[in-house]
């Protein structure tokens, strides 16, 4: 014991290095060759006599016998350390066995200052807080004027879209002193603003914490520990802007100087922009009542979490227009604030100090924060406005189908807005098992079902409806698959990237579906056949969850692309495996569902039961799966495949450049990238053998052959995609892609720079998926 706590103190110390306490403080009982430096050890003379007893006991040795410390000398050694420096040449690094890369950045980054909390650019000496700033008469609490309050307003403004972009909130939002004690500012235009924010900014946070489709780079929720007027309701906040906006009215009326007036319509406008949209907002937010729309489909939860219904979502989309006319006149009238100090970070002369909570940050290199600029701000609040109404449309999305679609579209589009993605979450699925909050989720995928194949189970005439054992079963594989497709809708809700790596480990998921499935629709089957009219429940409910599995796939893949996840020489099996297998899969799962459809509804039909020659007129279902479906998909299936025909070409021209073999093994990539596949049986996982085997065949081909027939893949793609009446946005991108790129296949074809080498250039640009390709002389 006493050996390993004098390898505590390998230093020996000289008398003249303890402090004149410590000289008095040498136990008699200690051998005289003990270091003295022990002697300030707690208990050291109880140790010491212990161990003679365990001396005479075992035999150890005496003290005599144990070795003294070294004495070591330090010296200084940094001129000699810059003298060896100078030999190196520039880029030249020394590698010690004892102090590697990991020591050397941990030992710059703390001794760098800026690892100290508080020391990041401190233009202040002393940060002002709201006390401080209020007894230096650097903040006004009364008779502002119209100039200041705008200026205010504007910089609040900016802090907050810098805010929702990722920033914290102690270095944005609450670097404004005014939020620090609203209540205790007597400007009645300020104080009901700096309430309003409070609130409008914890409407936010509680937007975005209910759909938790955030991650670390997207938001900080952290307040740290400010009190955002928890006390205030969003009415009382509401009511003390609409008070401020009739004040001002009145003054407007008095008002004779063209500029005050001006100005204070300014600050009317912004007053009242900052009322309607928290209106908006609170009225967006699900809300505890009883189930309003249909009141059949809530039994077990009476009061649940409800989202505006039609009527009142027209009233809201009304408010959003009145808010987003208002954005113009604040973007015309930002001139009328003050400004910031030309070369300052502070967003406002008044009211604002940038380092007032440095000390709540945590000790970690402080990131510096640029606030955003006014003009670049009010234009994000008035785009902010038209995703919102963008996002009330989803109130028309009655089946799961077309609510995953609209999902989709809108993180297409608006991807970068984390609010009003969590705003549709929210309204969506106020709760995790109930859309709108007035109908089980459940519910919502067995119509899905129905409209996309009909299981004969889910028909309200066949007589497994009423079969208590199959209604049992069915109950049983929508409760297992609500999970899967709810975290589907929570997937679309993160930004891109993220989606992509989430979706990966999802597909896990469907293969437990795909199972599953199977099971059910097997024993129904055998329910059925057992009926007076036997029909076959094959297939039916695995189509389904294949269709979704296949969609999910694809999407993953493609998202690669979007992301530029892959190298150009990867492009050739990311597209052969689109083209060979998941878009065919897709269009065949397509056909064989709108088969099913045919066929139930031709057995269905009392005519055609009887052998009328007449074919019967095929009713027309909701949701069912149309034409438009299977035309898209086999768009997509031919833009695949005259990429994968186009790369072959190039590959056989070596106008690709492939990387190094020693530094590259194509097998590992092929399998990296198919990884998240491989647990699923549906479809089969593709082997890279399989694809070294296509490969092989389809470089047999001259490069002339696959540019004319990549040719005609893009142009069976325009065809498809021009045939049907009143396409969408996104297939206009895709046609003058396959335009662009049918001329370019064509020109490849006839010989154009059959010489070059020069490697083609993709654009996406015009489509996010599927490049345009440019050869270059």
């Amino acid at each position: 014991m006493l050996q390993a706590l004098c390898s505590n103190f390998p230093c020996k110390m000289d008398q003249t290095q303890l402090e004149p306490e410590d000289l008095s403080l040498k136990p008699s009982t200690l051998p005289d060759d003990l270091d003295p430096s022990l002697a300030a050890v707690p208990a050291i003379e109880e140790v010491a006599t212990r161990y003679a007893d365990l001396e005479n006991l075992q035999g150890v040795p005496s003290w005599s016998d144990v070795r003294p410390s070294p004495v070591r000398e330090w010296r200084d050694v940094t001129g000699e350390f810059f003298d060896c420096v100078k030999e190196l040449q520039l880029g030249e690094l020394i590698h010690d066995n004892m102090f590697g890369l990991f020591d050397a950045m941990s030992a710059i980054e703390m001794m760098d200052p800026k690892m100290d909390a508080g020391m990041c650019c401190n233009k202040e000496a002393t940060p002002l807080t709201f006390q401080t700033a209020v007894e230096t008469s650097k903040m006004k609490l009364a008779n502002l004027e119209c100039r200041e309050t705008i200026g205010i307003i504007d910089a609040v403004y900016s802090c907050t879209v810098s805010w929702l972009e990722g920033h914290s909130m102690a270095q944005t939002v609450l670097t404004c002193l005014y939020l620090h004690h609203p209540n205790q500012i007597e400007d009645k235009p300020m104080r009901a603003f700096a309430c309003a924010i409070h609130k409008l900014v914890n409407l936010i946070r509680n937007f975005i914490l209910r759909a938790r489709v955030y991650e670390e780079e997207d938001f900080q929720p952290s307040t740290y520990g400010y009190d955002l007027c928890c006390d205030l309701t969003e009415t009382k906040a509401c009511n003390m802007l609409k008070s401020a906006e009739e004040d001002l009215v009145r003054k407007l009326k008095d008002t004779e100087g063209e500029r005050e007036k001006e100005e204070v319509g300014a600050l009317l406008s912004r007053l009242k922009f900052t009322r309607l949209l928290l209106q908006c907002l609170v009225s967006l937010y699900p809300t505890k009542q009883s189930s309003s729309w249909n009141s059949t489909t809530v039994t077990a939860n009476p009061v649940t979490n409800v989202s505006p219904n039609k009527t009142e979502m027209i009233d809201i989309v009304k408010t959003l227009n009145g808010a987003h006319e208002l954005t113009q006149v604040m973007e015309k009238t930002i001139e009328y604030g003050t400004q910031p100090e030309p070369d300052s970070d502070t967003p406002n002369p008044m009211g604002f100090s940038m380092m007032v909570n440095q000390r709540l940050l945590p000790p970690t290199f402080p990131r510096y924060t640029k606030i955003k600029e006014r003009a670049t701000c009010i234009q994000y609040l008035a785009e902010l406005i038209q995703r919102l109404k963008h996002v009330c449309k989803i109130v028309h999305c009655t089946n799961y189908h077309s609510a995953l679609n609209f999902f989709m579209d809108f993180s297409k589009k608006f991807s970068p807005c984390l609010l009003s993605r969590s705003i549709l979450q929210t309204l969506y699925l106020p709760t995790h098992d109930m859309v709108f909050g007035t109908k089980k989720l459940t519910e919502v995928l067995k119509e899905s079902a129905k409209s996309f194949i009909a299981p004969p189970v889910l028909l309200a005439e066949n007589p497994l409806s009423s079969n208590p054992a199959a209604c049992n079963c069915v109950d049983s594989f929508f409760a297992y698959n609500e999970h899967t497709f709810s975290v589907l809708f929570e997937i679309c809700g993160y930004n891109r990237a993220r989606q992509r790596d989430k979706l990966g480990i999802m597909l896990s998921n469907f293969a437990n579906l795909q199972d599953e499935a199977e099971r059910v629709d097997a024993y129904l089957h055998q329910l059925s056949m057992k009926n007076e009219n036997p029909r076959q429940h094959l297939a039916c409910f695995g189509t389904w969850v294949l269709y979704h599995c296949l969609r999910a796939m694809s999407f993953f893949l493609l998202s690669g692309l979007e992301l530029e996840l892959y190298s150009v020489h990867e492009y050739l099996y990311i597209f052969w495996y689109l083209y060979q297998f998941l878009f065919g899969w897709i269009v065949s799962a397509l056909t064989r569902a709108d088969t099913f459809l045919v066929e139930q509804d031709y057995v269905a039909d009392p005519k055609a039961a009887k052998g009328s020659q007449k074919k019967p007129k095929v009713k027309k279902r909701k949701g069912k799966t149309d034409a438009k479906e299977i035309i898209f998909n086999q768009a997509m299936q031919n833009m695949c495949g005259g990429y994968y025909k186009a790369l072959g070409g190039f590959i056989a021209e070596e106008r690709i450049p492939e990387p190094l073999p020693t530094f590259d093994n194509e097998k590992v990539r092929f399998e990296h990238r198919f990884a998240p596949f491989a647990a699923l049986s549906t479809p089969p996982p593709m082997a890279y053998s399989d694809f070294k085997m296509m490969k092989t065949y389809l470089l047999k081909s001259p490069a002339g052959e696959l540019y004319a027939s990549a040719a005609k893949h893009f142009h069976e793609a325009r065809v498809l995609l021009e045939s049907y009446p009143n396409p969408d946005e996104e297939w206009h991108e895709i046609v003058k892609v396959a335009k662009m790129n049918f001329v370019m296949m064509n020109l490849l074809a006839s010989g154009l720079n059959w010489q070059s080498r020069t490697p083609p250039e993709f654009d996406f640009s015009c489509h996010r998926f599927f490049p345009i390709i440019k050869q270059r002389k």
